[in-house]
């Protein structure tokens, strides 16, 4: 007997690119070991230290930087005498968690599919981090029982929005993984050192 997987459409509108939010800002200097400061106008800011595989948390409210357009963010490279970490500092898979569970607001990251069977590695820290009612079923079964997400959601009677959020943060954070494919990373290049351009664009704009 041949059991059929529920159709499941998805429209670009449910859809978000990494890109387009603080994502693949962390993600980019994480690849790359660099040690970067992330500010937004009026909502503070982040200090990321993927030397010491921690972030530091200076933000008014952090799930609106998290859902904010990557446009609106100003970014810093630090260097070693930059850095001070007197405060207590959290994890930045937390970090990658949240930022992709806000950005999503009930999408699914692109690069991620709805056909993909899923296999949750490593359970979030649900106590410390953002969920949705049902994230503890969600987690439950994709850590028990690689599952497709189409399959899933309609094996646990949830709204597509709420597996596709808990899809999104758990993709990004780096605690599931489509058993069904390989998937493809995209190679993130380094963030400029905005400081150093700008005194090498003055000493140009002298000449």
């Amino acid at each position: 007997m041949i059991v059929e997987e529920p159709v499941d459409h998805i429209s670009e509108d449910q859809t978000f690119s990494a890109d387009d939010y603080l994502i693949n800002i962390v993600k980019r200097a994480v690849n790359n070991r660099q040690n970067i400061h992330i500010s937004l106008a009026g909502n503070g800011s982040i200090t990321v230290l993927p030397s010491i595989g921690e972030y530091f948390n200076n933000t008014e409210d952090l799930e609106a930087f998290c859902a904010t357009e990557a446009t609106g963010f100003k970014v810093s490279v630090l260097g070693d005498k930059d850095i001070v970490t007197d405060d207590t500092g959290r994890n930045i898979d937390e970090l990658m968690w949240m930022s992709g569970f806000y950005a999503s607001s009930g999408r699914l990251l692109e690069g991620c599919l709805r056909h993909d069977v899923v296999e949750l590695m490593h359970w979030p820290n649900l106590t410390r981090l953002p969920g949705t009612e049902n994230s503890m079923r969600i987690a439950s079964l994709l850590s028990s029982c690689p599952t497709s997400i189409t399959l899933a959601r309609h094996f646990l009677k949830v709204d597509k929005e709420e597996i596709y959020q808990f899809y999104s943060a758990a993709h990004c954070a780096g605690l599931a993984r489509a058993v069904n494919r390989v998937a493809k990373e995209p190679v993130l290049k380094p963030h400029r050192n905005q400081a150093l351009l700008g005194l090498l664009l003055q000493k140009i704009s002298r000449i």
